[in-house]
């Protein structure tokens, strides 16, 4: 039986040195690929461009859209402009992705946006961001959503809305997950929901309601993928969509 394809959306990274100053690498943390290989896909990583035609071509190749972390999403990409709190942003793979998103939905195939990948979902289809979690009301956003542990462990709970897919995908509506993050989703995109919160409010997922399957978590599932069974099944069951 063949294995679903799964194509990811990687980094950039520039690297400086004397030899080669402002030199760019296209590159995936190893946990990505182990995620998707140790729970029944096969990854493609896809290099970032701006050409249309090879964008349409990658989602042709591929099952099933993987979007990784990584840096900021540029908030003039919702109408916002630069404050304090704003890390580094990458405009180039911000319109790449937003690209390679709309041209794998219109194929009718998965996408999981983990973290920055969330972000992306929702800033695409029209949401928002909060620049810093110290920028939500009052009363929210209080927990640490930057930890120091290990990436393994989980920091703090969050609580799974029952209905959802991602409840289905998960097994359960309460549990505890890793967090390294400090932008996060201020207004929802139209045609999405909210199915995942921490404590603090922060939100922690969401999915399209209608269209296919387009889910986007904060936390890092495949951190904690190795030896935690919940966050294996998590991709399990995303490559199992995209094998349909």
């Amino acid at each position: 039986m063949t294995k679903p394809i799964i194509g990811i959306a990687p980094g950039v990274l520039t690297v400086d040195s004397h030899m080669f100053p402002g030199r760019q690498r296209d590159y995936v943390n190893r946990d990505y690929l182990q995620s998707v290989t140790a729970n029944g896909g096969v990854p493609l990583i896809l290099p970032v461009t701006a050409d249309a035609a090879m964008i349409q071509q990658y989602s042709q190749l591929i099952d099933g859209l993987l979007l990784c972390g990584g840096q900021d999403i540029d908030p003039l990409n919702y109408g916002e402009e630069p404050l304090a709190e704003l890390g580094e942003i990458d405009p180039q793979r911000d319109q790449y992705e937003m690209a390679l998103v709309r041209a794998t939905h219109a194929a009718h195939k998965p996408v999981l946006g983990i973290c920055r990948g969330l972000q992306l979902l929702n800033t695409l289809y029209g949401g928002t961001l909060y620049q810093d979690v110290a920028d939500m009301p009052a009363g929210e956003g209080t927990i640490k959503h930057m930890q120091a542990q290990l990436p393994a462990y989980g920091i703090h709970h969050i609580q799974v809305a029952a209905s959802s897919q991602l409840a289905a995908y998960l097994g359960q509506t309460k549990l505890t997950v890793n967090s390294f993050h400090h932008q996060t989703l201020n207004k929802i995109a139209p045609g999405f929901n909210v199915v995942a919160t921490a404590p603090d409010q922060v939100v922690e997922a969401i999915e399209a309601t209608t269209g296919g399957l387009q889910l986007g978590v904060q936390w890092h599932p495949e951190m904690m993928q190795p030896t935690n069974p919940v966050m294996s099944q998590l991709f399990a069951k995303f490559i199992n969509t995209s094998a349909v």
